[in-house]
């Protein structure tokens, strides 16, 4: 310890203690050449003889420092200021090194903060290691050979069958009942009528999005309140007083601070509610993918149902055919998730026997599935697992690319200095020593870049979070710089700069002192013919040329599937459409005058200047999806059939032909006889070659009312519109008239075409909303052409990436390359002088070098070619109306590798075919 503190010192006073030394070496010089004196030697003498006496004074103060300091610590800051020396003497080589890192390190940090969001963060409340997640799995299902007959949530395909998370209640409470494993069991679910409520605080109305959750929501998870207090069982059941607790960043917004939120009174969908609390800052609730403003518990759906055609009823607690709440468990103290699943899944297995009505639901039973919570529901893994990967896989490629070019130059710079090294080395140096003191300089460049990578990843964060929300107000993916993400991107660097300055020390540090220290350019190897030997300078520029072509192809791919996407035939206009969503019934609105409030405003939209037509539907066209039983008279339901409840003039404003018949008149309301209009999907289904027009069609009741809806007779066939997606083929369509009875409207989706630009009409429209009823608030605007893009923005965000990676890596490999043939044109100087002196041709001078890129370029392309075939196949589940070996995707991809070889090596080339003899001979 002692021998530490004292060399700690020596580090922090190294000034005074080399003063020190040179001090007590002179005072002995001085000492000893005294004594010499008086044994009768002149001062000459005795000076000499008092420094051979006291032996080399350098070696002397080196043995001292190694005895006093720490040598390593000595070398680290001789290597480092020799390195910051060396990257100051060639800028351009060190601002293209740190500016290669920088992208490839930013670019792997951005898309990693991302995966750490998503795929790797546990969930911000106390030990999430000990939750679990409740789920089941079954076979392919169809209503007549299943327990679940109804359902609000979602399933979703996992190659072995379906897999879901949502519950009967009466489930819920069975496992409620399993407190020898589980410590608490809580459940939670984001029914249809929470995810957009209208909240009214201090007479001003906004939209927010709610959650549902059980009494012990909040005790299961471990969270403490920032204010008041969280949700409690109490508060969970009939007849409670309505409570709600709301997140930290709507406290914020709305009330000015947490402080000020608890205790206050506000209206929910038009009812009472007070708020009883707020939730920590970090706390986003159980699913990245939703983070709620306001939780509610559980029971409270039976408030907000009530009233709603279907709305949420109490009898809904009861069925057990009816799946739709989530579920999740803390684990007890020593009880690990397998031990829970071979506890839980007997006992769930024998209730859900007892759902089955039959032989045939009881063989496709759902088995439970008891799967780790600390990470919360999976939606949004599920969701961005797969591209993120995929995008992973294309930064890590441009990293290495990045490295193999700066290892490039780092050869072609070794090379140079073949000559210093070897001097080095023939006085005295080892070799371990060198590679140690050109590894420190990739070190600091690594770290360099690492730096400015951290500082492209901000903006790359950024930049992908804009991309990927295009323009979603609900959007709730937001990645940030954690320090597991610094870390990561610290060690990255570090291996990075190891990776691409290992092999140029090692190549560097390989030399023959005696010829090396002899040799002039003119003994170099002449390289008129391509070199029997592969170098590893040839190795890395192929690499690169693979690596450039397999992203080449990849962004081809996906720019190729975008223009597929974007080439499909609408059936409508998609230009000047201005799309938005009123919700009237959360404002208080009920029937049948809800009716006339939404035709006021469309009169009123109407009336605009420079708007051409208005309407409103259900939903969007391409957001749209329900289906009820709606069968042409005399057959039974089919449950492909979709239908939208629309406005007059909407296949005008849409401008969707129709094909036969007529479209729907204002009279066709409420007291008129029923009517309907269907695509030709649906006239082909029906009626094949019939004409439809004159026959009726049945829309069924569902739920406790049974009986016919509406009996609407067919007046119109329209021309196929897109519906529901651009993917996914068109069902039939019925459409029909908003205010003509069964089932009751609740929110509506207005569309109106302008003669500009839509976006100058929103704040025309928001006036007029308020002026008919301030409380009734206007979200989801956007045009019908960012509606579309957002049903494909994955396929837009990965085009627009990819083809910016293509770029990228085109730039780096070009560069690189262009760096090494130039390099190689000034390493050759002398022999090509030599070459056009004797009376050879410029341009065979040019085609002399031309040659070499051009059978590097062959082999990167034959090697990246069949990488990229052997590859793209992973790419086929994110491809529409394209195969992942697509001819003309790779033809495009090689030529343009191809034209950005031969230009990189052409500008060098024929620099090198302008040299003056004379002037290269004076050179040599």
């Amino acid at each position: 310890m002692n021998s530490f503190f004292r060399k700690l010192r020596w580090l922090m006073k190294r000034p005074e203690k080399e003063a020190e030394l040179r001090d007590e070496l002179q005072f002995h010089l001085e000492e000893e050449a005294e004594e010499r004196r008086e044994e009768g030697l002149t001062e000459e003498e005795a000076r000499w003889a008092a420094r051979r006496g006291l032996g080399n004074l350098t070696l002397v103060q080196e043995n001292t420092r190694a005895v006093w300091g720490w040598t390593i610590l000595e070398q680290l800051g001789r290597d480092l200021r020799y390195a910051f020396r060396t990257m100051a003497g060639n800028r351009a080589f060190t601002v293209l090194a740190v500016s290669s890192l920088a992208l490839g390190i930013g670019a792997n940090t951005a898309i990693f903060s991302f995966m750490d969001s998503i795929l790797l963060r546990s969930l911000p409340v106390s030990d999430p290691e000990s939750l679990v997640v409740l789920n089941w799995r079954a076979k392919a299902r169809t209503r007549d050979d299943f327990v679940m007959k109804s359902m609000s949530g979602s399933t979703y395909d996992d190659g072995t069958g379906i897999t879901a998370g949502i519950f009967p209640f009466p489930a819920f409470e069975l496992l409620r009942r399993q407190d020898s494993i589980f410590s608490v069991v809580f459940a939670h679910c984001r029914y249809w009528q929470v995810r957009r409520l209208s909240l009214t605080i201090k007479g001003q109305t906004d939209l927010a999005s709610g959650w549902n959750v059980s009494g012990d929501y909040f005790r299961g998870l471990g969270v403490r309140p920032a204010a008041g207090r969280l949700i409690s069982p109490d508060d969970d059941r009939p007849g409670a007083p309505p409570v709600a607790v709301v997140s930290y960043g709507f406290s914020q917004r709305r009330f000015g601070g947490a402080a000020n939120a608890a205790g206050q009174p506000i209206l929910i969908d038009n009812l009472p509610f007070t708020v009883v609390g707020v939730t920590p800052p970090e706390f986003f609730g159980v699913d990245p993918a939703a983070a709620p403003d306001v939780y509610l518990p559980l029971h409270t759906n039976e408030l907000l149902g009530a009233g709603r055609q279907f709305g949420f009823g109490p009898g809904d607690y009861l069925e057990r055919n009816y799946y739709w709440i989530q579920i999740m468990a803390r684990l007890r103290p020593g009880v690990s998730r397998a031990q829970a699943q071979a506890a839980v899944e007997p006992v769930f297995h024998q209730w859900v026997a007892g759902t089955a009505a039959n032989e045939r639901e009881r063989s496709n039973l759902p088995v439970l599935l008891v799967k780790e919570g600390a990470g919360g529901l999976d939606s949004l893994r599920r969701q961005y697992s797969q591209p993120l990967y995929v995008l992973m896989t294309l930064v890590g490629l441009i990293l290495a690319l990045a490295c193999a070019n700066i290892g490039n130059l780092l050869l072609a710079r070794a090379a140079a200095r073949k000559r210093e090294i070897a001097l080095r080395m023939s006085l005295g140096a080892g070799r371990v020593r060198i590679v140690g003191q050109l590894l420190t300089e990739s070190v600091v460049l690594g770290l360099l870049g690492g730096c400015a990578g951290v500082l492209f990843a901000i903006w790359g964060i950024r930049f992908l979070t804009l991309l990927l929300a295009n323009g979603r107000e609900n959007f709730t993916l937001h990645a940030n710089l954690n320090w597991h993400v610094l870390g990561a991107a610290a060690v990255l660097s570090f291996l990075t700069s190891i990776l691409f300055g290992l092999a140029p020390a090692l190549e560097a540090t390989r030399v023959d002192v005696m010829p090396s220290l002899k040799a002039t350019q003119a003994d170099q190897p002449k390289a008129g013919r391509v070199s029997p030997r592969i170098s590893l300078r040839h190795l890395l520029m192929v690499g690169q040329i693979a690596i450039s072509l397999l992203m080449l192809v990849v962004a081809g791919l996906f720019v190729r599937n975008l223009s597929n996407l974007n080439s499909i035939e609408l059936g409508f206009n998609r230009e000047n459409v201005l799309l938005f969503r009123v919700d009237a019934r959360k404002a208080g609105h009920k029937d049948p005058e809800i009716v006339a409030f939404y035709r006021d405003l469309r009169d009123r939209f109407s009336a605009v200047p420079g708007v051409r037509e208005a309407s409103l539907a259900q939903d969007s066209l391409i957001q749209a999806g329900d289906g009820l039983p709606i069968s042409v008279s005399g057959s039974p339901p089919d449950p492909a059939n979709r239908f939208l409840a629309v406005g007059p003039k909407f296949f005008e404003t849409m401008q969707i032909p129709i094909l036969a018949g007529r479209d729907f008149k204002e009279s066709d309301r409420r007291g008129s006889p029923a009517v309907a209009v269907i695509n030709q999907v649906f006239a082909k289904t029906n009626f094949g070659d019939r004409n439809p027009l004159g026959h009726h069609l049945i829309l069924s009741k569902v739920g406790e009312e049974r009986g016919v809806g509406r009996d609407m007779e067919i007046v119109g066939v329209s021309k196929d519109a897109r519906y529901g997606g651009l993917k996914e083929a068109i069902p039939p369509v019925v459409y029909m008239p908003y205010d003509q009875g069964y089932p009751q409207i609740d929110q509506m989706c207005y569309a109106i075409r302008t003669s500009g630009d839509p976006i100058r009409y929103v704040n025309s429209v928001r006036e007029i909303v308020r002026q008919a009823d301030a409380r009734v608030p206007v979200s989801e605007v956007r045009t019908q052409a960012v509606d579309i893009d957002q049903t494909i923005n994955q396929e837009i965000a990965f085009a627009k990436l990819c083809s910016c990676f293509a770029i990228l890596a085109l730039v780096i490999a070009g560069v690189g390359l262009y760096g090494t043939v130039s390099y190689n044109v000034a390493h050759r100087t002398g022999e090509i002088g030599i070459r056009i002196a004797l009376g050879a041709e410029r341009s065979r001078v040019v085609f002399m070098i031309l040659r070499e890129v051009f059978v590097l370029a062959a082999a990167g392309l034959a090697i990246g070619i069949v990488t990229a075939l052997a590859t793209s196949r992973f790419l086929a589940s994110f491809l529409y109306g394209i195969k992942p070996n697509d001819g003309l995707t790779f033809m495009m991809a090689s030529l343009v590798l191809v034209a950005t070889a031969l230009l990189a090596g052409y500008v060098p080339s024929r620099r090198a075919s302008r040299i003056d003899p004379m002037a290269a001979l004076r050179h040599e």
